[in-house]
């Protein structure tokens, strides 16, 4: 595939983005009926850190995007990451890239705090755009049968934040965060360090993703919650086998209202299965997002 990267100016705020094209030869569709997909990465590792390994397997789509979300990557809501956003601030951006790239149709993935993100982008959607099939792995917020302890997890962000500003160069700040999200995951202290170092890269940016993340939850109830739920199309959930037990009922949750939604769950992998799993999680995009 063609790889090209991009920025956006979007008042005031830059958003990054790479779109992966097929060749014009590996591809016998007219220029109006491509296939289009949008790839949304967790909170503080860029677009193609988390999505090039698992775009490599991909079948079916003549066009990939994959942005980098605000405060994270190349994307910035403000130059030096001082100003927090919202859930919100990041959805009006991904929907600016949209338009400029005239894309109205196709289909979206999202992972971790992507996952949330997504979730928000299909529920504002319409009328101005269609999105054909879902992917949701893990995503923030949808970790739990009961709203109230999923908001109590969440809220648990807002300390680890505040040390990541206070003290960036920290790494148990960062660690804190992994024991968090990844409990029951394989202690390894270079891949500890490897995912800190990804996390530092932009720490401001990371805390303040973490913040949009509890600010949501607060404001998240159980109507809006169902509301988000009856939005969803058919797709797929993906929940790692070492993940919470809740992780998996929340998607359960899902296929009560949308019988089109499958669930998969990957044994012996737990948060860190997109970087740990990318030909099986490309797989199952090969095989229920078409």
């Amino acid at each position: 595939m063609i790889k090209q990267r991009f920025a956006l100016d979007v008042a005031g705020a830059q958003v990054s983005y790479t779109l992966f094209q097929r060749s014009p030869s590996d591809t016998s569709k007219p220029e109006n009926k491509k296939s289009r997909l949008m790839l949304l990465h967790g909170a503080g590792v860029a677009g193609e850190l988390t999505w090039t390994y698992i775009i490599n397997y991909l079948e079916f789509w003549d066009e990939i995007l994959v942005p980098d979300l605000l405060g994270m990557g190349d994307s910035y809501f403000d130059l030096d990451d001082s100003i927090e956003f919202t859930i919100e601030d990041i959805c009006n951006t991904l929907f600016s890239v949209l338009r400029h790239l005239q894309w109205t149709d196709f289909d979206l993935a999202g992972y971790s705090l992507g996952g949330l993100v997504a979730l928000e982008l299909n529920h504002e959607a319409q009328p101005d755009f269609t999105i054909g099939h879902l992917c949701l792995i893990e995503p923030a917020l949808f970790n739990d049968e009961s709203l109230q302890n999923a908001l109590v997890f969440r809220r648990a962000f807002m300390p680890i934040a505040a040390n990541i500003k206070s003290d960036a160069n920290n790494p148990q700040h960062f660690i804190d965060f992994l024991d968090l999200v990844s409990p029951k995951r394989m202690r390894n202290e270079k891949v500890d360090l490897l995912a800190i170092r990804r996390l530092q890269r932009r720490p401001h940016g990371f805390a303040n993703a973490l913040s949009a993340v509890s600010e949501y939850a607060e404001k998240l109830d159980e109507y809006k919650l169902l509301s988000l739920m009856r939005s969803i199309p058919s797709g797929i959930g993906i929940v790692g086998g070492l993940s919470d037990s809740g992780l998996v009922h929340a998607q359960e949750k899902i296929k009560q209202v949308q019988p089109q939604w499958h669930v998969e769950t990957i044994p012996e992998v737990d948060h860190s299965l997109v970087y740990v799993r990318p030909k099986v999680i490309a797989h199952l995009f090969n095989q229920h997002l078409v």
